[in-house]
């Protein structure tokens, strides 16, 4: 009777992602993979807010067969956490079994009790099939678009569509790689205006620096004065929106309508197929109408946290109402404050 070939043992192992040619052509091949698993997500998390990376591969005959993109954050309001992935919509093991994944959550857990970490936390996007607590307190959007630019707007819903027409009117839109900084400092003001710290500008200046052509910069101007704009970032086919920002009052004009139907019509423009809108707290009853308002439906997140140390799961967005009076006064704040300040306190809120 013939031997049966033995199989070569799982080798799981922290990766250094800027010397690892495999792990981008890797995360490209997995449709559950997301832009903020690849190496410029990663690397602009490093080099702007200086976090330690705790990156795992792993590795069986030679292949490259799971990755969990992962960071050390030494927070002041919770202490040292795990997060796949910081300043990320999604994060979470990509791998091609389950038996490999949950090999790979293993050694993730095993890393947080070699580090006194508090907990580990992963922003998976869909079930992981791990038998963790879930946090659902998020809702994403994305759906697929027509294969004409043209056919954007009539696939609107007809509020949604009227308020476009209205707005394209009013305002026209400007896409180019020179906006970056002025829709951090529309971002910027409109974080202070939720009671929110914004990111850092040189997280923005990083991203654009790794995503080059892949960055996409979209701002609404009327009489050619910026009154809204959002940053997007392009991974296989599908683009997604990401920062934005507008000034006060523009919220009540057609300009949000005007921005994200012409983001929709450059995304179809350059070949795409999927469009994300991010996520939203389903308590933030704002954004998550205008997205419903566009036609989006909601879809709920599937984020784990792994409890190490600490024995509660962790609530880090505005929602906490701890975080309420410290929002209060954070709008009153000014702006060239908030801005600098910001920067400095997202560092320990990924």
């Amino acid at each position: 009777m013939s031997q049966q070939p033995q199989q070569s043992p799982l080798d799981i192992r922290p990766c250094n992602i800027a010397d690892c040619a495999e792990w981008d052509s890797y995360v490209r091949s997995k449709p559950e993979a997301t832009v903020f698993h690849t190496a410029a997500w990663n690397e602009s998390v490093r080099k702007a807010y200086g976090h330690e990376p705790r990156n795992l591969g792993a590795w069986a005959n030679g292949k490259l067969v799971g990755v969990l993109p992962l960071f050390e954050v030494k927070s002041v309001f919770v202490g040292k956490v795990l997060v796949s992935i910081p300043y990320a919509t999604y994060g979470g093991v990509v791998a091609d079994t389950s038996e490999i994944a949950q090999a790979i959550l293993t050694e993730a857990q095993n890393i947080a009790r070699q580090h006194d970490i508090e907990y580990l936390e992963l922003r998976n996007r869909e079930p992981s099939g791990f038998d963790l607590p879930v946090n659902d307190r998020y809702d994403t959007f994305r759906q697929q678009l027509p294969e004409n630019p043209q056919d954007i707007l009539p696939s609107l819903p007809k509020k949604a569509r009227a308020a476009a027409r209205h707005g394209l009117e009013e305002f026209t839109v400007d896409i180019d790689s020179k906006w970056l900084d002025t829709i951090y400092d529309l971002y910027s003001i409109t974080l202070r205006r939720l009671g929110s710290p914004n990111y850092s500008r040189k997280f923005f200046r990083q991203l654009q620096t790794q995503f080059g052509d892949d960055c996409v910069c979209l701002v609404v101007l009327k009489d050619g004065k910026p009154v809204a704009g959002v940053v997007s970032y392009v991974f296989r086919d599908e683009l997604v929106a990401y920062f934005s920002g507008s000034i006060p009052g523009a919220s009540r004009t057609n300009a949000s309508n005007v921005m994200y139907l012409k983001l929709m019509e450059h995304t179809v423009e350059r070949g795409l197929r999927w469009f994300d809108f991010n996520r939203t707290r389903r308590d933030n009853n704002g954004p998550h109408a205008f997205k419903r308002h566009l036609g989006f439906t909601p879809t709920p997140l599937c984020y784990q946290t792994w409890l190490n140390k600490t024995q509660e799961l962790p609530n880090l967005s505005p929602s906490n109402r701890k975080f309420a009076a410290a929002g209060k006064v954070w709008r009153k704040m000014p702006l060239w404050f908030t801005k600098a300040a910001g920067g400095k306190i997202t560092k320990w809120i990924p």
